[in-house]
């Protein structure tokens, strides 16, 4: 090793040692923690090596260094130890019981012999040097001086405990000082406790600080049952608020305002405490389904879908069914018959699990109007069967109804009036028993239907003229227009081409509005028909031509006729223009 380095380390480490301000600072700590003590030992043990001269007497007595940082001369691990000082190995240790070598200077207390033990009744002569450099009285002092009879700290601990008890100190009159309570008897007793600290009555400290733990305790289980009363106060509240809402939402209902219903089920849903999701989710798939009945799909099944994720979340099976199904409609009217019967499929297999007749029952009606839309009667007619056996078992008039009407629809496209008639007029009396209006009125239009296709057409009017009236004070949007584009085919039988453009024009345009695909592609091509019996080829063209257009997307079960028909209608076209 170098010596100048040597001599360098053993300066700064000796200065340190004489500067105890320094020494117990970071930077002071720092360096001490590189160097360690084994360091130091060589570096002494090299130098007076290089100065050839024996240790002085005053060497002997130097304080060793601070324990917390540098390993105490006087290791506490037993066994004999040889103390090296200089070049010369001097006294034997036998574990830190035995004789220990007396220090010199202000280390505290004083030990002389081998016997000597600490004076724990009387202060540290260097007492003061913790007061300036901590802020520690001498009354809290003595009194920690005096807590160290019982675990006899070693001598040459003690500096380093009497420090650590100076900083532990000073840290908690800082924390005493600062009082977070509003409570003035709490203030009061922290006083008492700082004041208790710094005269070193540390038991008083503790009685004191307990009593402000239990006032807080005290009032922070009165606050606690202050927030529960005012949360319960809250959601009681809430939940007024919105039944406040359903109620209105009813009231439109009976008025056929579905908008305004919608509308008030939203906010219902919003005004619901946040841990009541099944309400929440009832009342939105309620505002959708009153949004569907006035054709407002894209809103409706923004609605579905959001009622769909509650009710999977709160693992409401049938919940999840039941919208599953509502879902299903929208797809069905958009003309998506893929994803219709794909939504439908989940429904029954859950209902079926659930063994929810009535749901069941609901769900194979609704797959049989997608399969009667299609043109596959024998599935509809199917599915139809086994929901009509169910609703009879059940009593469920208003699906009896439902289905009963659905099945006349087949024997009408068959052309089995008899049957079809009959399927109506019943499911027109449990409409009117059970005060459906919307039963009532697709009954009506489907009676007008039957007449219709046995040239009654007067009869037919008059049964669809029933049927508009009824659907539009409720605003079935979609129905106004199938029961608008009927009559309009009513008109035209009877020749009366400009009444039934009238009807068919109107009938399109609530179509397109509301985004009816099927509705849309049926009454194009009667506006295209009626033009060709016009002999206005180039307007009976652009009609048919978007009615087949559709009627691909949708798989319409008269696209082949629509294409022939089509096709002819180009043919004379060119003919006319040659």
């Amino acid at each position: 090793m170098d010596g100048n380095v040597i001599d360098v380390v053993c300066d700064k480490l000796q200065w340190l040692l004489d500067h105890p301000e320094v020494t117990w600072s970071g930077s002071g700590i720092y360096a001490l923690s590189l160097t360690g003590s084994a360091v130091f030992a060589v570096a002494v043990y090299v130098r007076r090596r290089k100065k050839k001269s024996p240790p002085s007497s005053e060497e002997h007595l130097r304080p060793p260094l601070p324990a917390q940082n540098i390993t105490n001369q006087f290791n506490s691990g037993g066994g004999e130890q040889t103390n090296l000082q200089g070049d010369h190995g001097i006294a034997k240790q036998v574990n830190n019981h035995g004789p220990v070598i007396s220090t010199s200077g202000n280390q505290s207390p004083a030990i002389h012999g081998p016997n000597a033990t600490v004076n724990y009744n009387n202060m540290p002569p260097n007492w003061t040097q913790y007061t300036e450099e901590f802020g520690v009285t001498k009354a809290a002092l003595t009194s920690f001086f005096k807590i160290l009879q019982e675990p006899q700290v070693p001598p040459g601990d003690l500096d380093s405990k009497l420090r650590e008890f100076a900083c532990q100190h000073k840290e908690l009159k800082l924390r005493l000082q600062v009082i977070s309570s509003d409570d003035p008897e709490v203030k009061v007793l922290k006083k008492q406790a700082e004041q208790a600290f710094d005269n070193g009555r540390f038991s008083e400290v503790e009685e004191l600080l307990n009593q402000a733990k239990e006032r807080d305790r005290a009032a922070v289980a009165t606050l606690k049952a202050s927030v529960a009363e005012q949360q319960a106060a809250l959601e009681k509240r809430q939940l007024s608020e919105a039944q406040s809402c359903v109620e209105q939402a009813d009231l439109q209902r009976l008025q056929y305002r579905y908008e305004k219903s919608a509308q008030y089920y939203q906010e219902a849903a919003a005004a619901l405490p946040e841990g009541r999701k099944a309400e929440r989710a009832d009342y939105l798939g309620a505002a959708g389904q009153d949004l569907k009945q006035i054709a407002r799909y894209e809103e409706a099944l923004r609605l579905y879908e959001q009622s769909l994720s509650i009710s999977r979340a709160i693992g409401d099976k049938e919940g999840v069914a039941r919208l599953l199904q509502l879902i299903s409609h929208i797809y069905h009217v958009q003309g998506d018959y893929k994803k219709a019967l794909e939504h439908l499929g989940q429904s029954l297999s859950i209902f079926r699990k659930l063994s929810h007749k009535e749901g069941e029952g609901a769900t194979l009606n609704s797959i049989a109007a997608i399969h009667l839309d299609k043109g596959d009667y024998p599935n509809a007619l199917k599915y139809l069967e086994q929901s009509l056996l169910l609703a009879r078992e059940i009593k469920v008039k208003k699906g009896e109804a439902t289905i009963l009407n659905n099945i006349g629809q087949i024997h009408l496209k068959q052309k089995n009036y008899a049957t079809a008639l009959q399927c109506y007029e019943q499911a027109l009396a449990i409409g009117r028993e059970i005060k459906d209006k919307l039963i009532e009125s697709g009954c009506l239009n489907s009676i007008g239907q039957v007449y219709h296709d046995q040239e009654n057409y007067d009869a037919a009017l008059e049964q669809y003229e029933q049927s508009l009236a009824i659907i539009q004070r409720i605003g079935d949007r979609r129905n106004e227009g199938a029961a608008l584009n009927n009559i309009g085919k009513s008109y035209e039988a009877k020749g009366d081409y400009a009444a039934a453009l009238k009807q068919y024009e109107q009938s399109l345009a609530i179509a397109k509005e509301i985004g009816d695909k099927d509705g849309e592609a049926v009454t194009s091509w009667n506006i295209g028909v009626l033009y060709e019996k016009q002999v206005n080829l180039a307007e009976a063209k652009q009609y048919m031509n978007r009615a087949v257009e559709l009627g691909t997307q949708l798989e319409h079960p008269d696209l082949e006729l629509w294409r022939k028909a089509l096709e002819e209608v180009r043919a004379k076209l060119r003919g006319q223009q040659e």
